[in-house]
């Protein structure tokens, strides 16, 4: 069913392919995470096949939609294949753009070695678009960092900015992992490069790459900060090897890895997503696929702590299943997920219905969520040496204990926060996305020809936080 907001804007965009295009043979509004259509449009050269990016909803920005087609525009200028841009509607903010006869890169490469040769030839495009003019990039708007701290801060900052203007209580993991980020910025890079961001994403015929796509988060920084995206996307859509993957992006680019710089942006990068999930989780009525939502939001709060857990040399331990306990309400469970088990496949890049997936979460929810919230609220009782009679004041406690706790609580606070958020993706056993059970893939640094650099991080928080 198509909501109101959506039904406006096909209607709009109707119009405006009828009044710069042509006549409209078919048009199909697509399923996922923004508005999208499909549609076939007779010109006076015959009919063409358009896709129709629109632009995310309220709670859900990254950046305005026409940096994207900007961008676009501009990578095709520099012989980068990108799908070809037919034009731009104003009303509703959409890119009419070429319709891609191809397969859209959707991880497997852990599996398949063709694909993971494609992430491979990726590598190299990637190289070509760091390479291109920052000025034309800064031509068509795109902020040009003026200081080391606004090169590491150049993706982060957006995604805090968003999540500082839409928050509505006390998180104390992301305070933390915040707090980690703005105190430990790579004041010692300074070379910026026009980013993609969100790699990768490609289309391919089963020989090669046939475009990139999905520039939204397209900027100028440092280049590291695009290897780290790789690390980000391979948890929920894996790519392989990322130790090849990387060696391949160092010949192409001829740019070695700086290690301490790549830690960062990774850890930030990781933590960008569940800070941009937070408005949306919280406040959207209606997401189109709520569980993978969250998916994002705890997946990429674990492999924050993860990576940084490996920075810090610290151990973490495994948590064990909770166990659950017969309750009155499991047979209403049983059978709301065995209503959703028939319903009809899930279309584009849904994993599954969203309502099953939403089934079974409140189904673990009800098992199990009492024993995580009891177990969450007994440990931060423990290191703070206090009762609470809510969890509210409990998480409100904590957050302020981390923003004043100094670098000897830093352990403690890495394993207790990876112990909760491990509880937590126990809620959403069973749910098809590799993020729930991925950890940060591996990669074997002593492989590069450079040492990896043992250089302290530079602590410059007092002006963030």
């Amino acid at each position: 069913m198509i909501d109101q907001p959506n039904l406006i804007a096909e209607q709009n965009i109707r119009l405006w392919i009828q009044a710069t295009m042509g006549d409209i043979v078919a048009m199909d509004i697509l399923p996922g995470w923004r508005p999208a259509w499909n549609a076939s449009v007779r010109t006076p050269e015959g009919v063409i096949h358009i896709h129709i990016r629109g632009d995310r909803g309220a709670g859900q920005e990254t950046q305005p939609l026409r940096v994207e087609h900007d961008v676009l525009r501009l990578l095709a200028d520099e012989g980068i294949a990108v799908p070809h841009i037919h034009g731009w509607c104003d009303n509703p903010a959409a890119i009419a753009m070429e319709r891609i006869d191809a397969t859209a890169f959707a991880g497997g490469a852990d599996r398949d070695a063709n694909l993971h040769r494609l992430v491979s030839d990726y590598m190299a495009i990637m190289a070509s678009v760091h390479r291109i003019d920052t000025v034309k990039a800064a031509g068509i708007g795109l902020p040009q960092p003026q200081s080391p701290q606004a090169i590491a801060l150049a993706y982060f900052d957006d995604a805090d900015q968003q999540y500082q203007s839409h928050r509505d209580g006390p998180d104390p993991l992301i305070a933390f992992l915040r707090k980690w980020v703005l105190g430990n910025l790579p004041l010692h890079r300074t070379e910026t490069a026009l980013l993609i961001a969100d790699a990768p994403q490609f289309f391919h015929d089963g020989d090669r790459i046939t475009h990139i796509y999905d520039l939204e988060l397209a900027h100028l920084g440092d280049p590291m900060a695009d290897l780290a995206s790789i690390r980000v996307r391979d948890i929920n859509e894996p790519i392989g090897d990322l130790t090849s993957l990387l060696q391949r992006y160092v010949v192409e680019s001829g740019n070695p890895i700086d290690w301490v710089a790549l830690d960062f942006h990774t850890i930030a990068s990781f933590l960008a997503v569940p800070m941009r999930m937070e408005s949306a989780l919280r406040t959207q009525r209606q997401l189109p696929a709520y569980v993978e939502y969250l998916s994002w939001d705890l997946g990429c709060r674990c492999a924050a702590l993860e990576i940084l857990a490996q920075v810090r040399s610290v151990d973490l331990t495994p948590v064990a299943d909770l166990v659950t306990v017969e309750k009155a309400t499991d047979i209403i469970y049983d059978n709301l997920v065995a209503s959703c088990t028939d319903l009809p496949a899930a279309r584009g890049r849904l994993r599954e219905p969203p309502a099953l997936s939403l089934a079974r979460y409140v189904q673990r929810r009800d098992a199990i969520g009492h024993e995580i919230a009891r177990r969450d609220r007994s440990e931060a009782e423990q290191l703070l040496g206090q009762s609470f009679a809510g969890a509210a004041a409990a998480e409100a406690t904590l957050e302020q204990y981390v923003l004043a706790a100094g670098p000897d609580k830093e352990a403690d606070l890495i394993g207790l926060f990876h112990r909760r958020t491990m509880r937590a993706l126990q809620l959403l056993r069973g749910y098809p996305g590799p993020i729930v059970d991925r950890a940060p893939g591996p990669i074997d640094r002593l492989a590069f020809s450079d040492p990896p650099s043992t250089t302290v991080m530079a602590h410059d928080s007092a002006t963030h936080i």
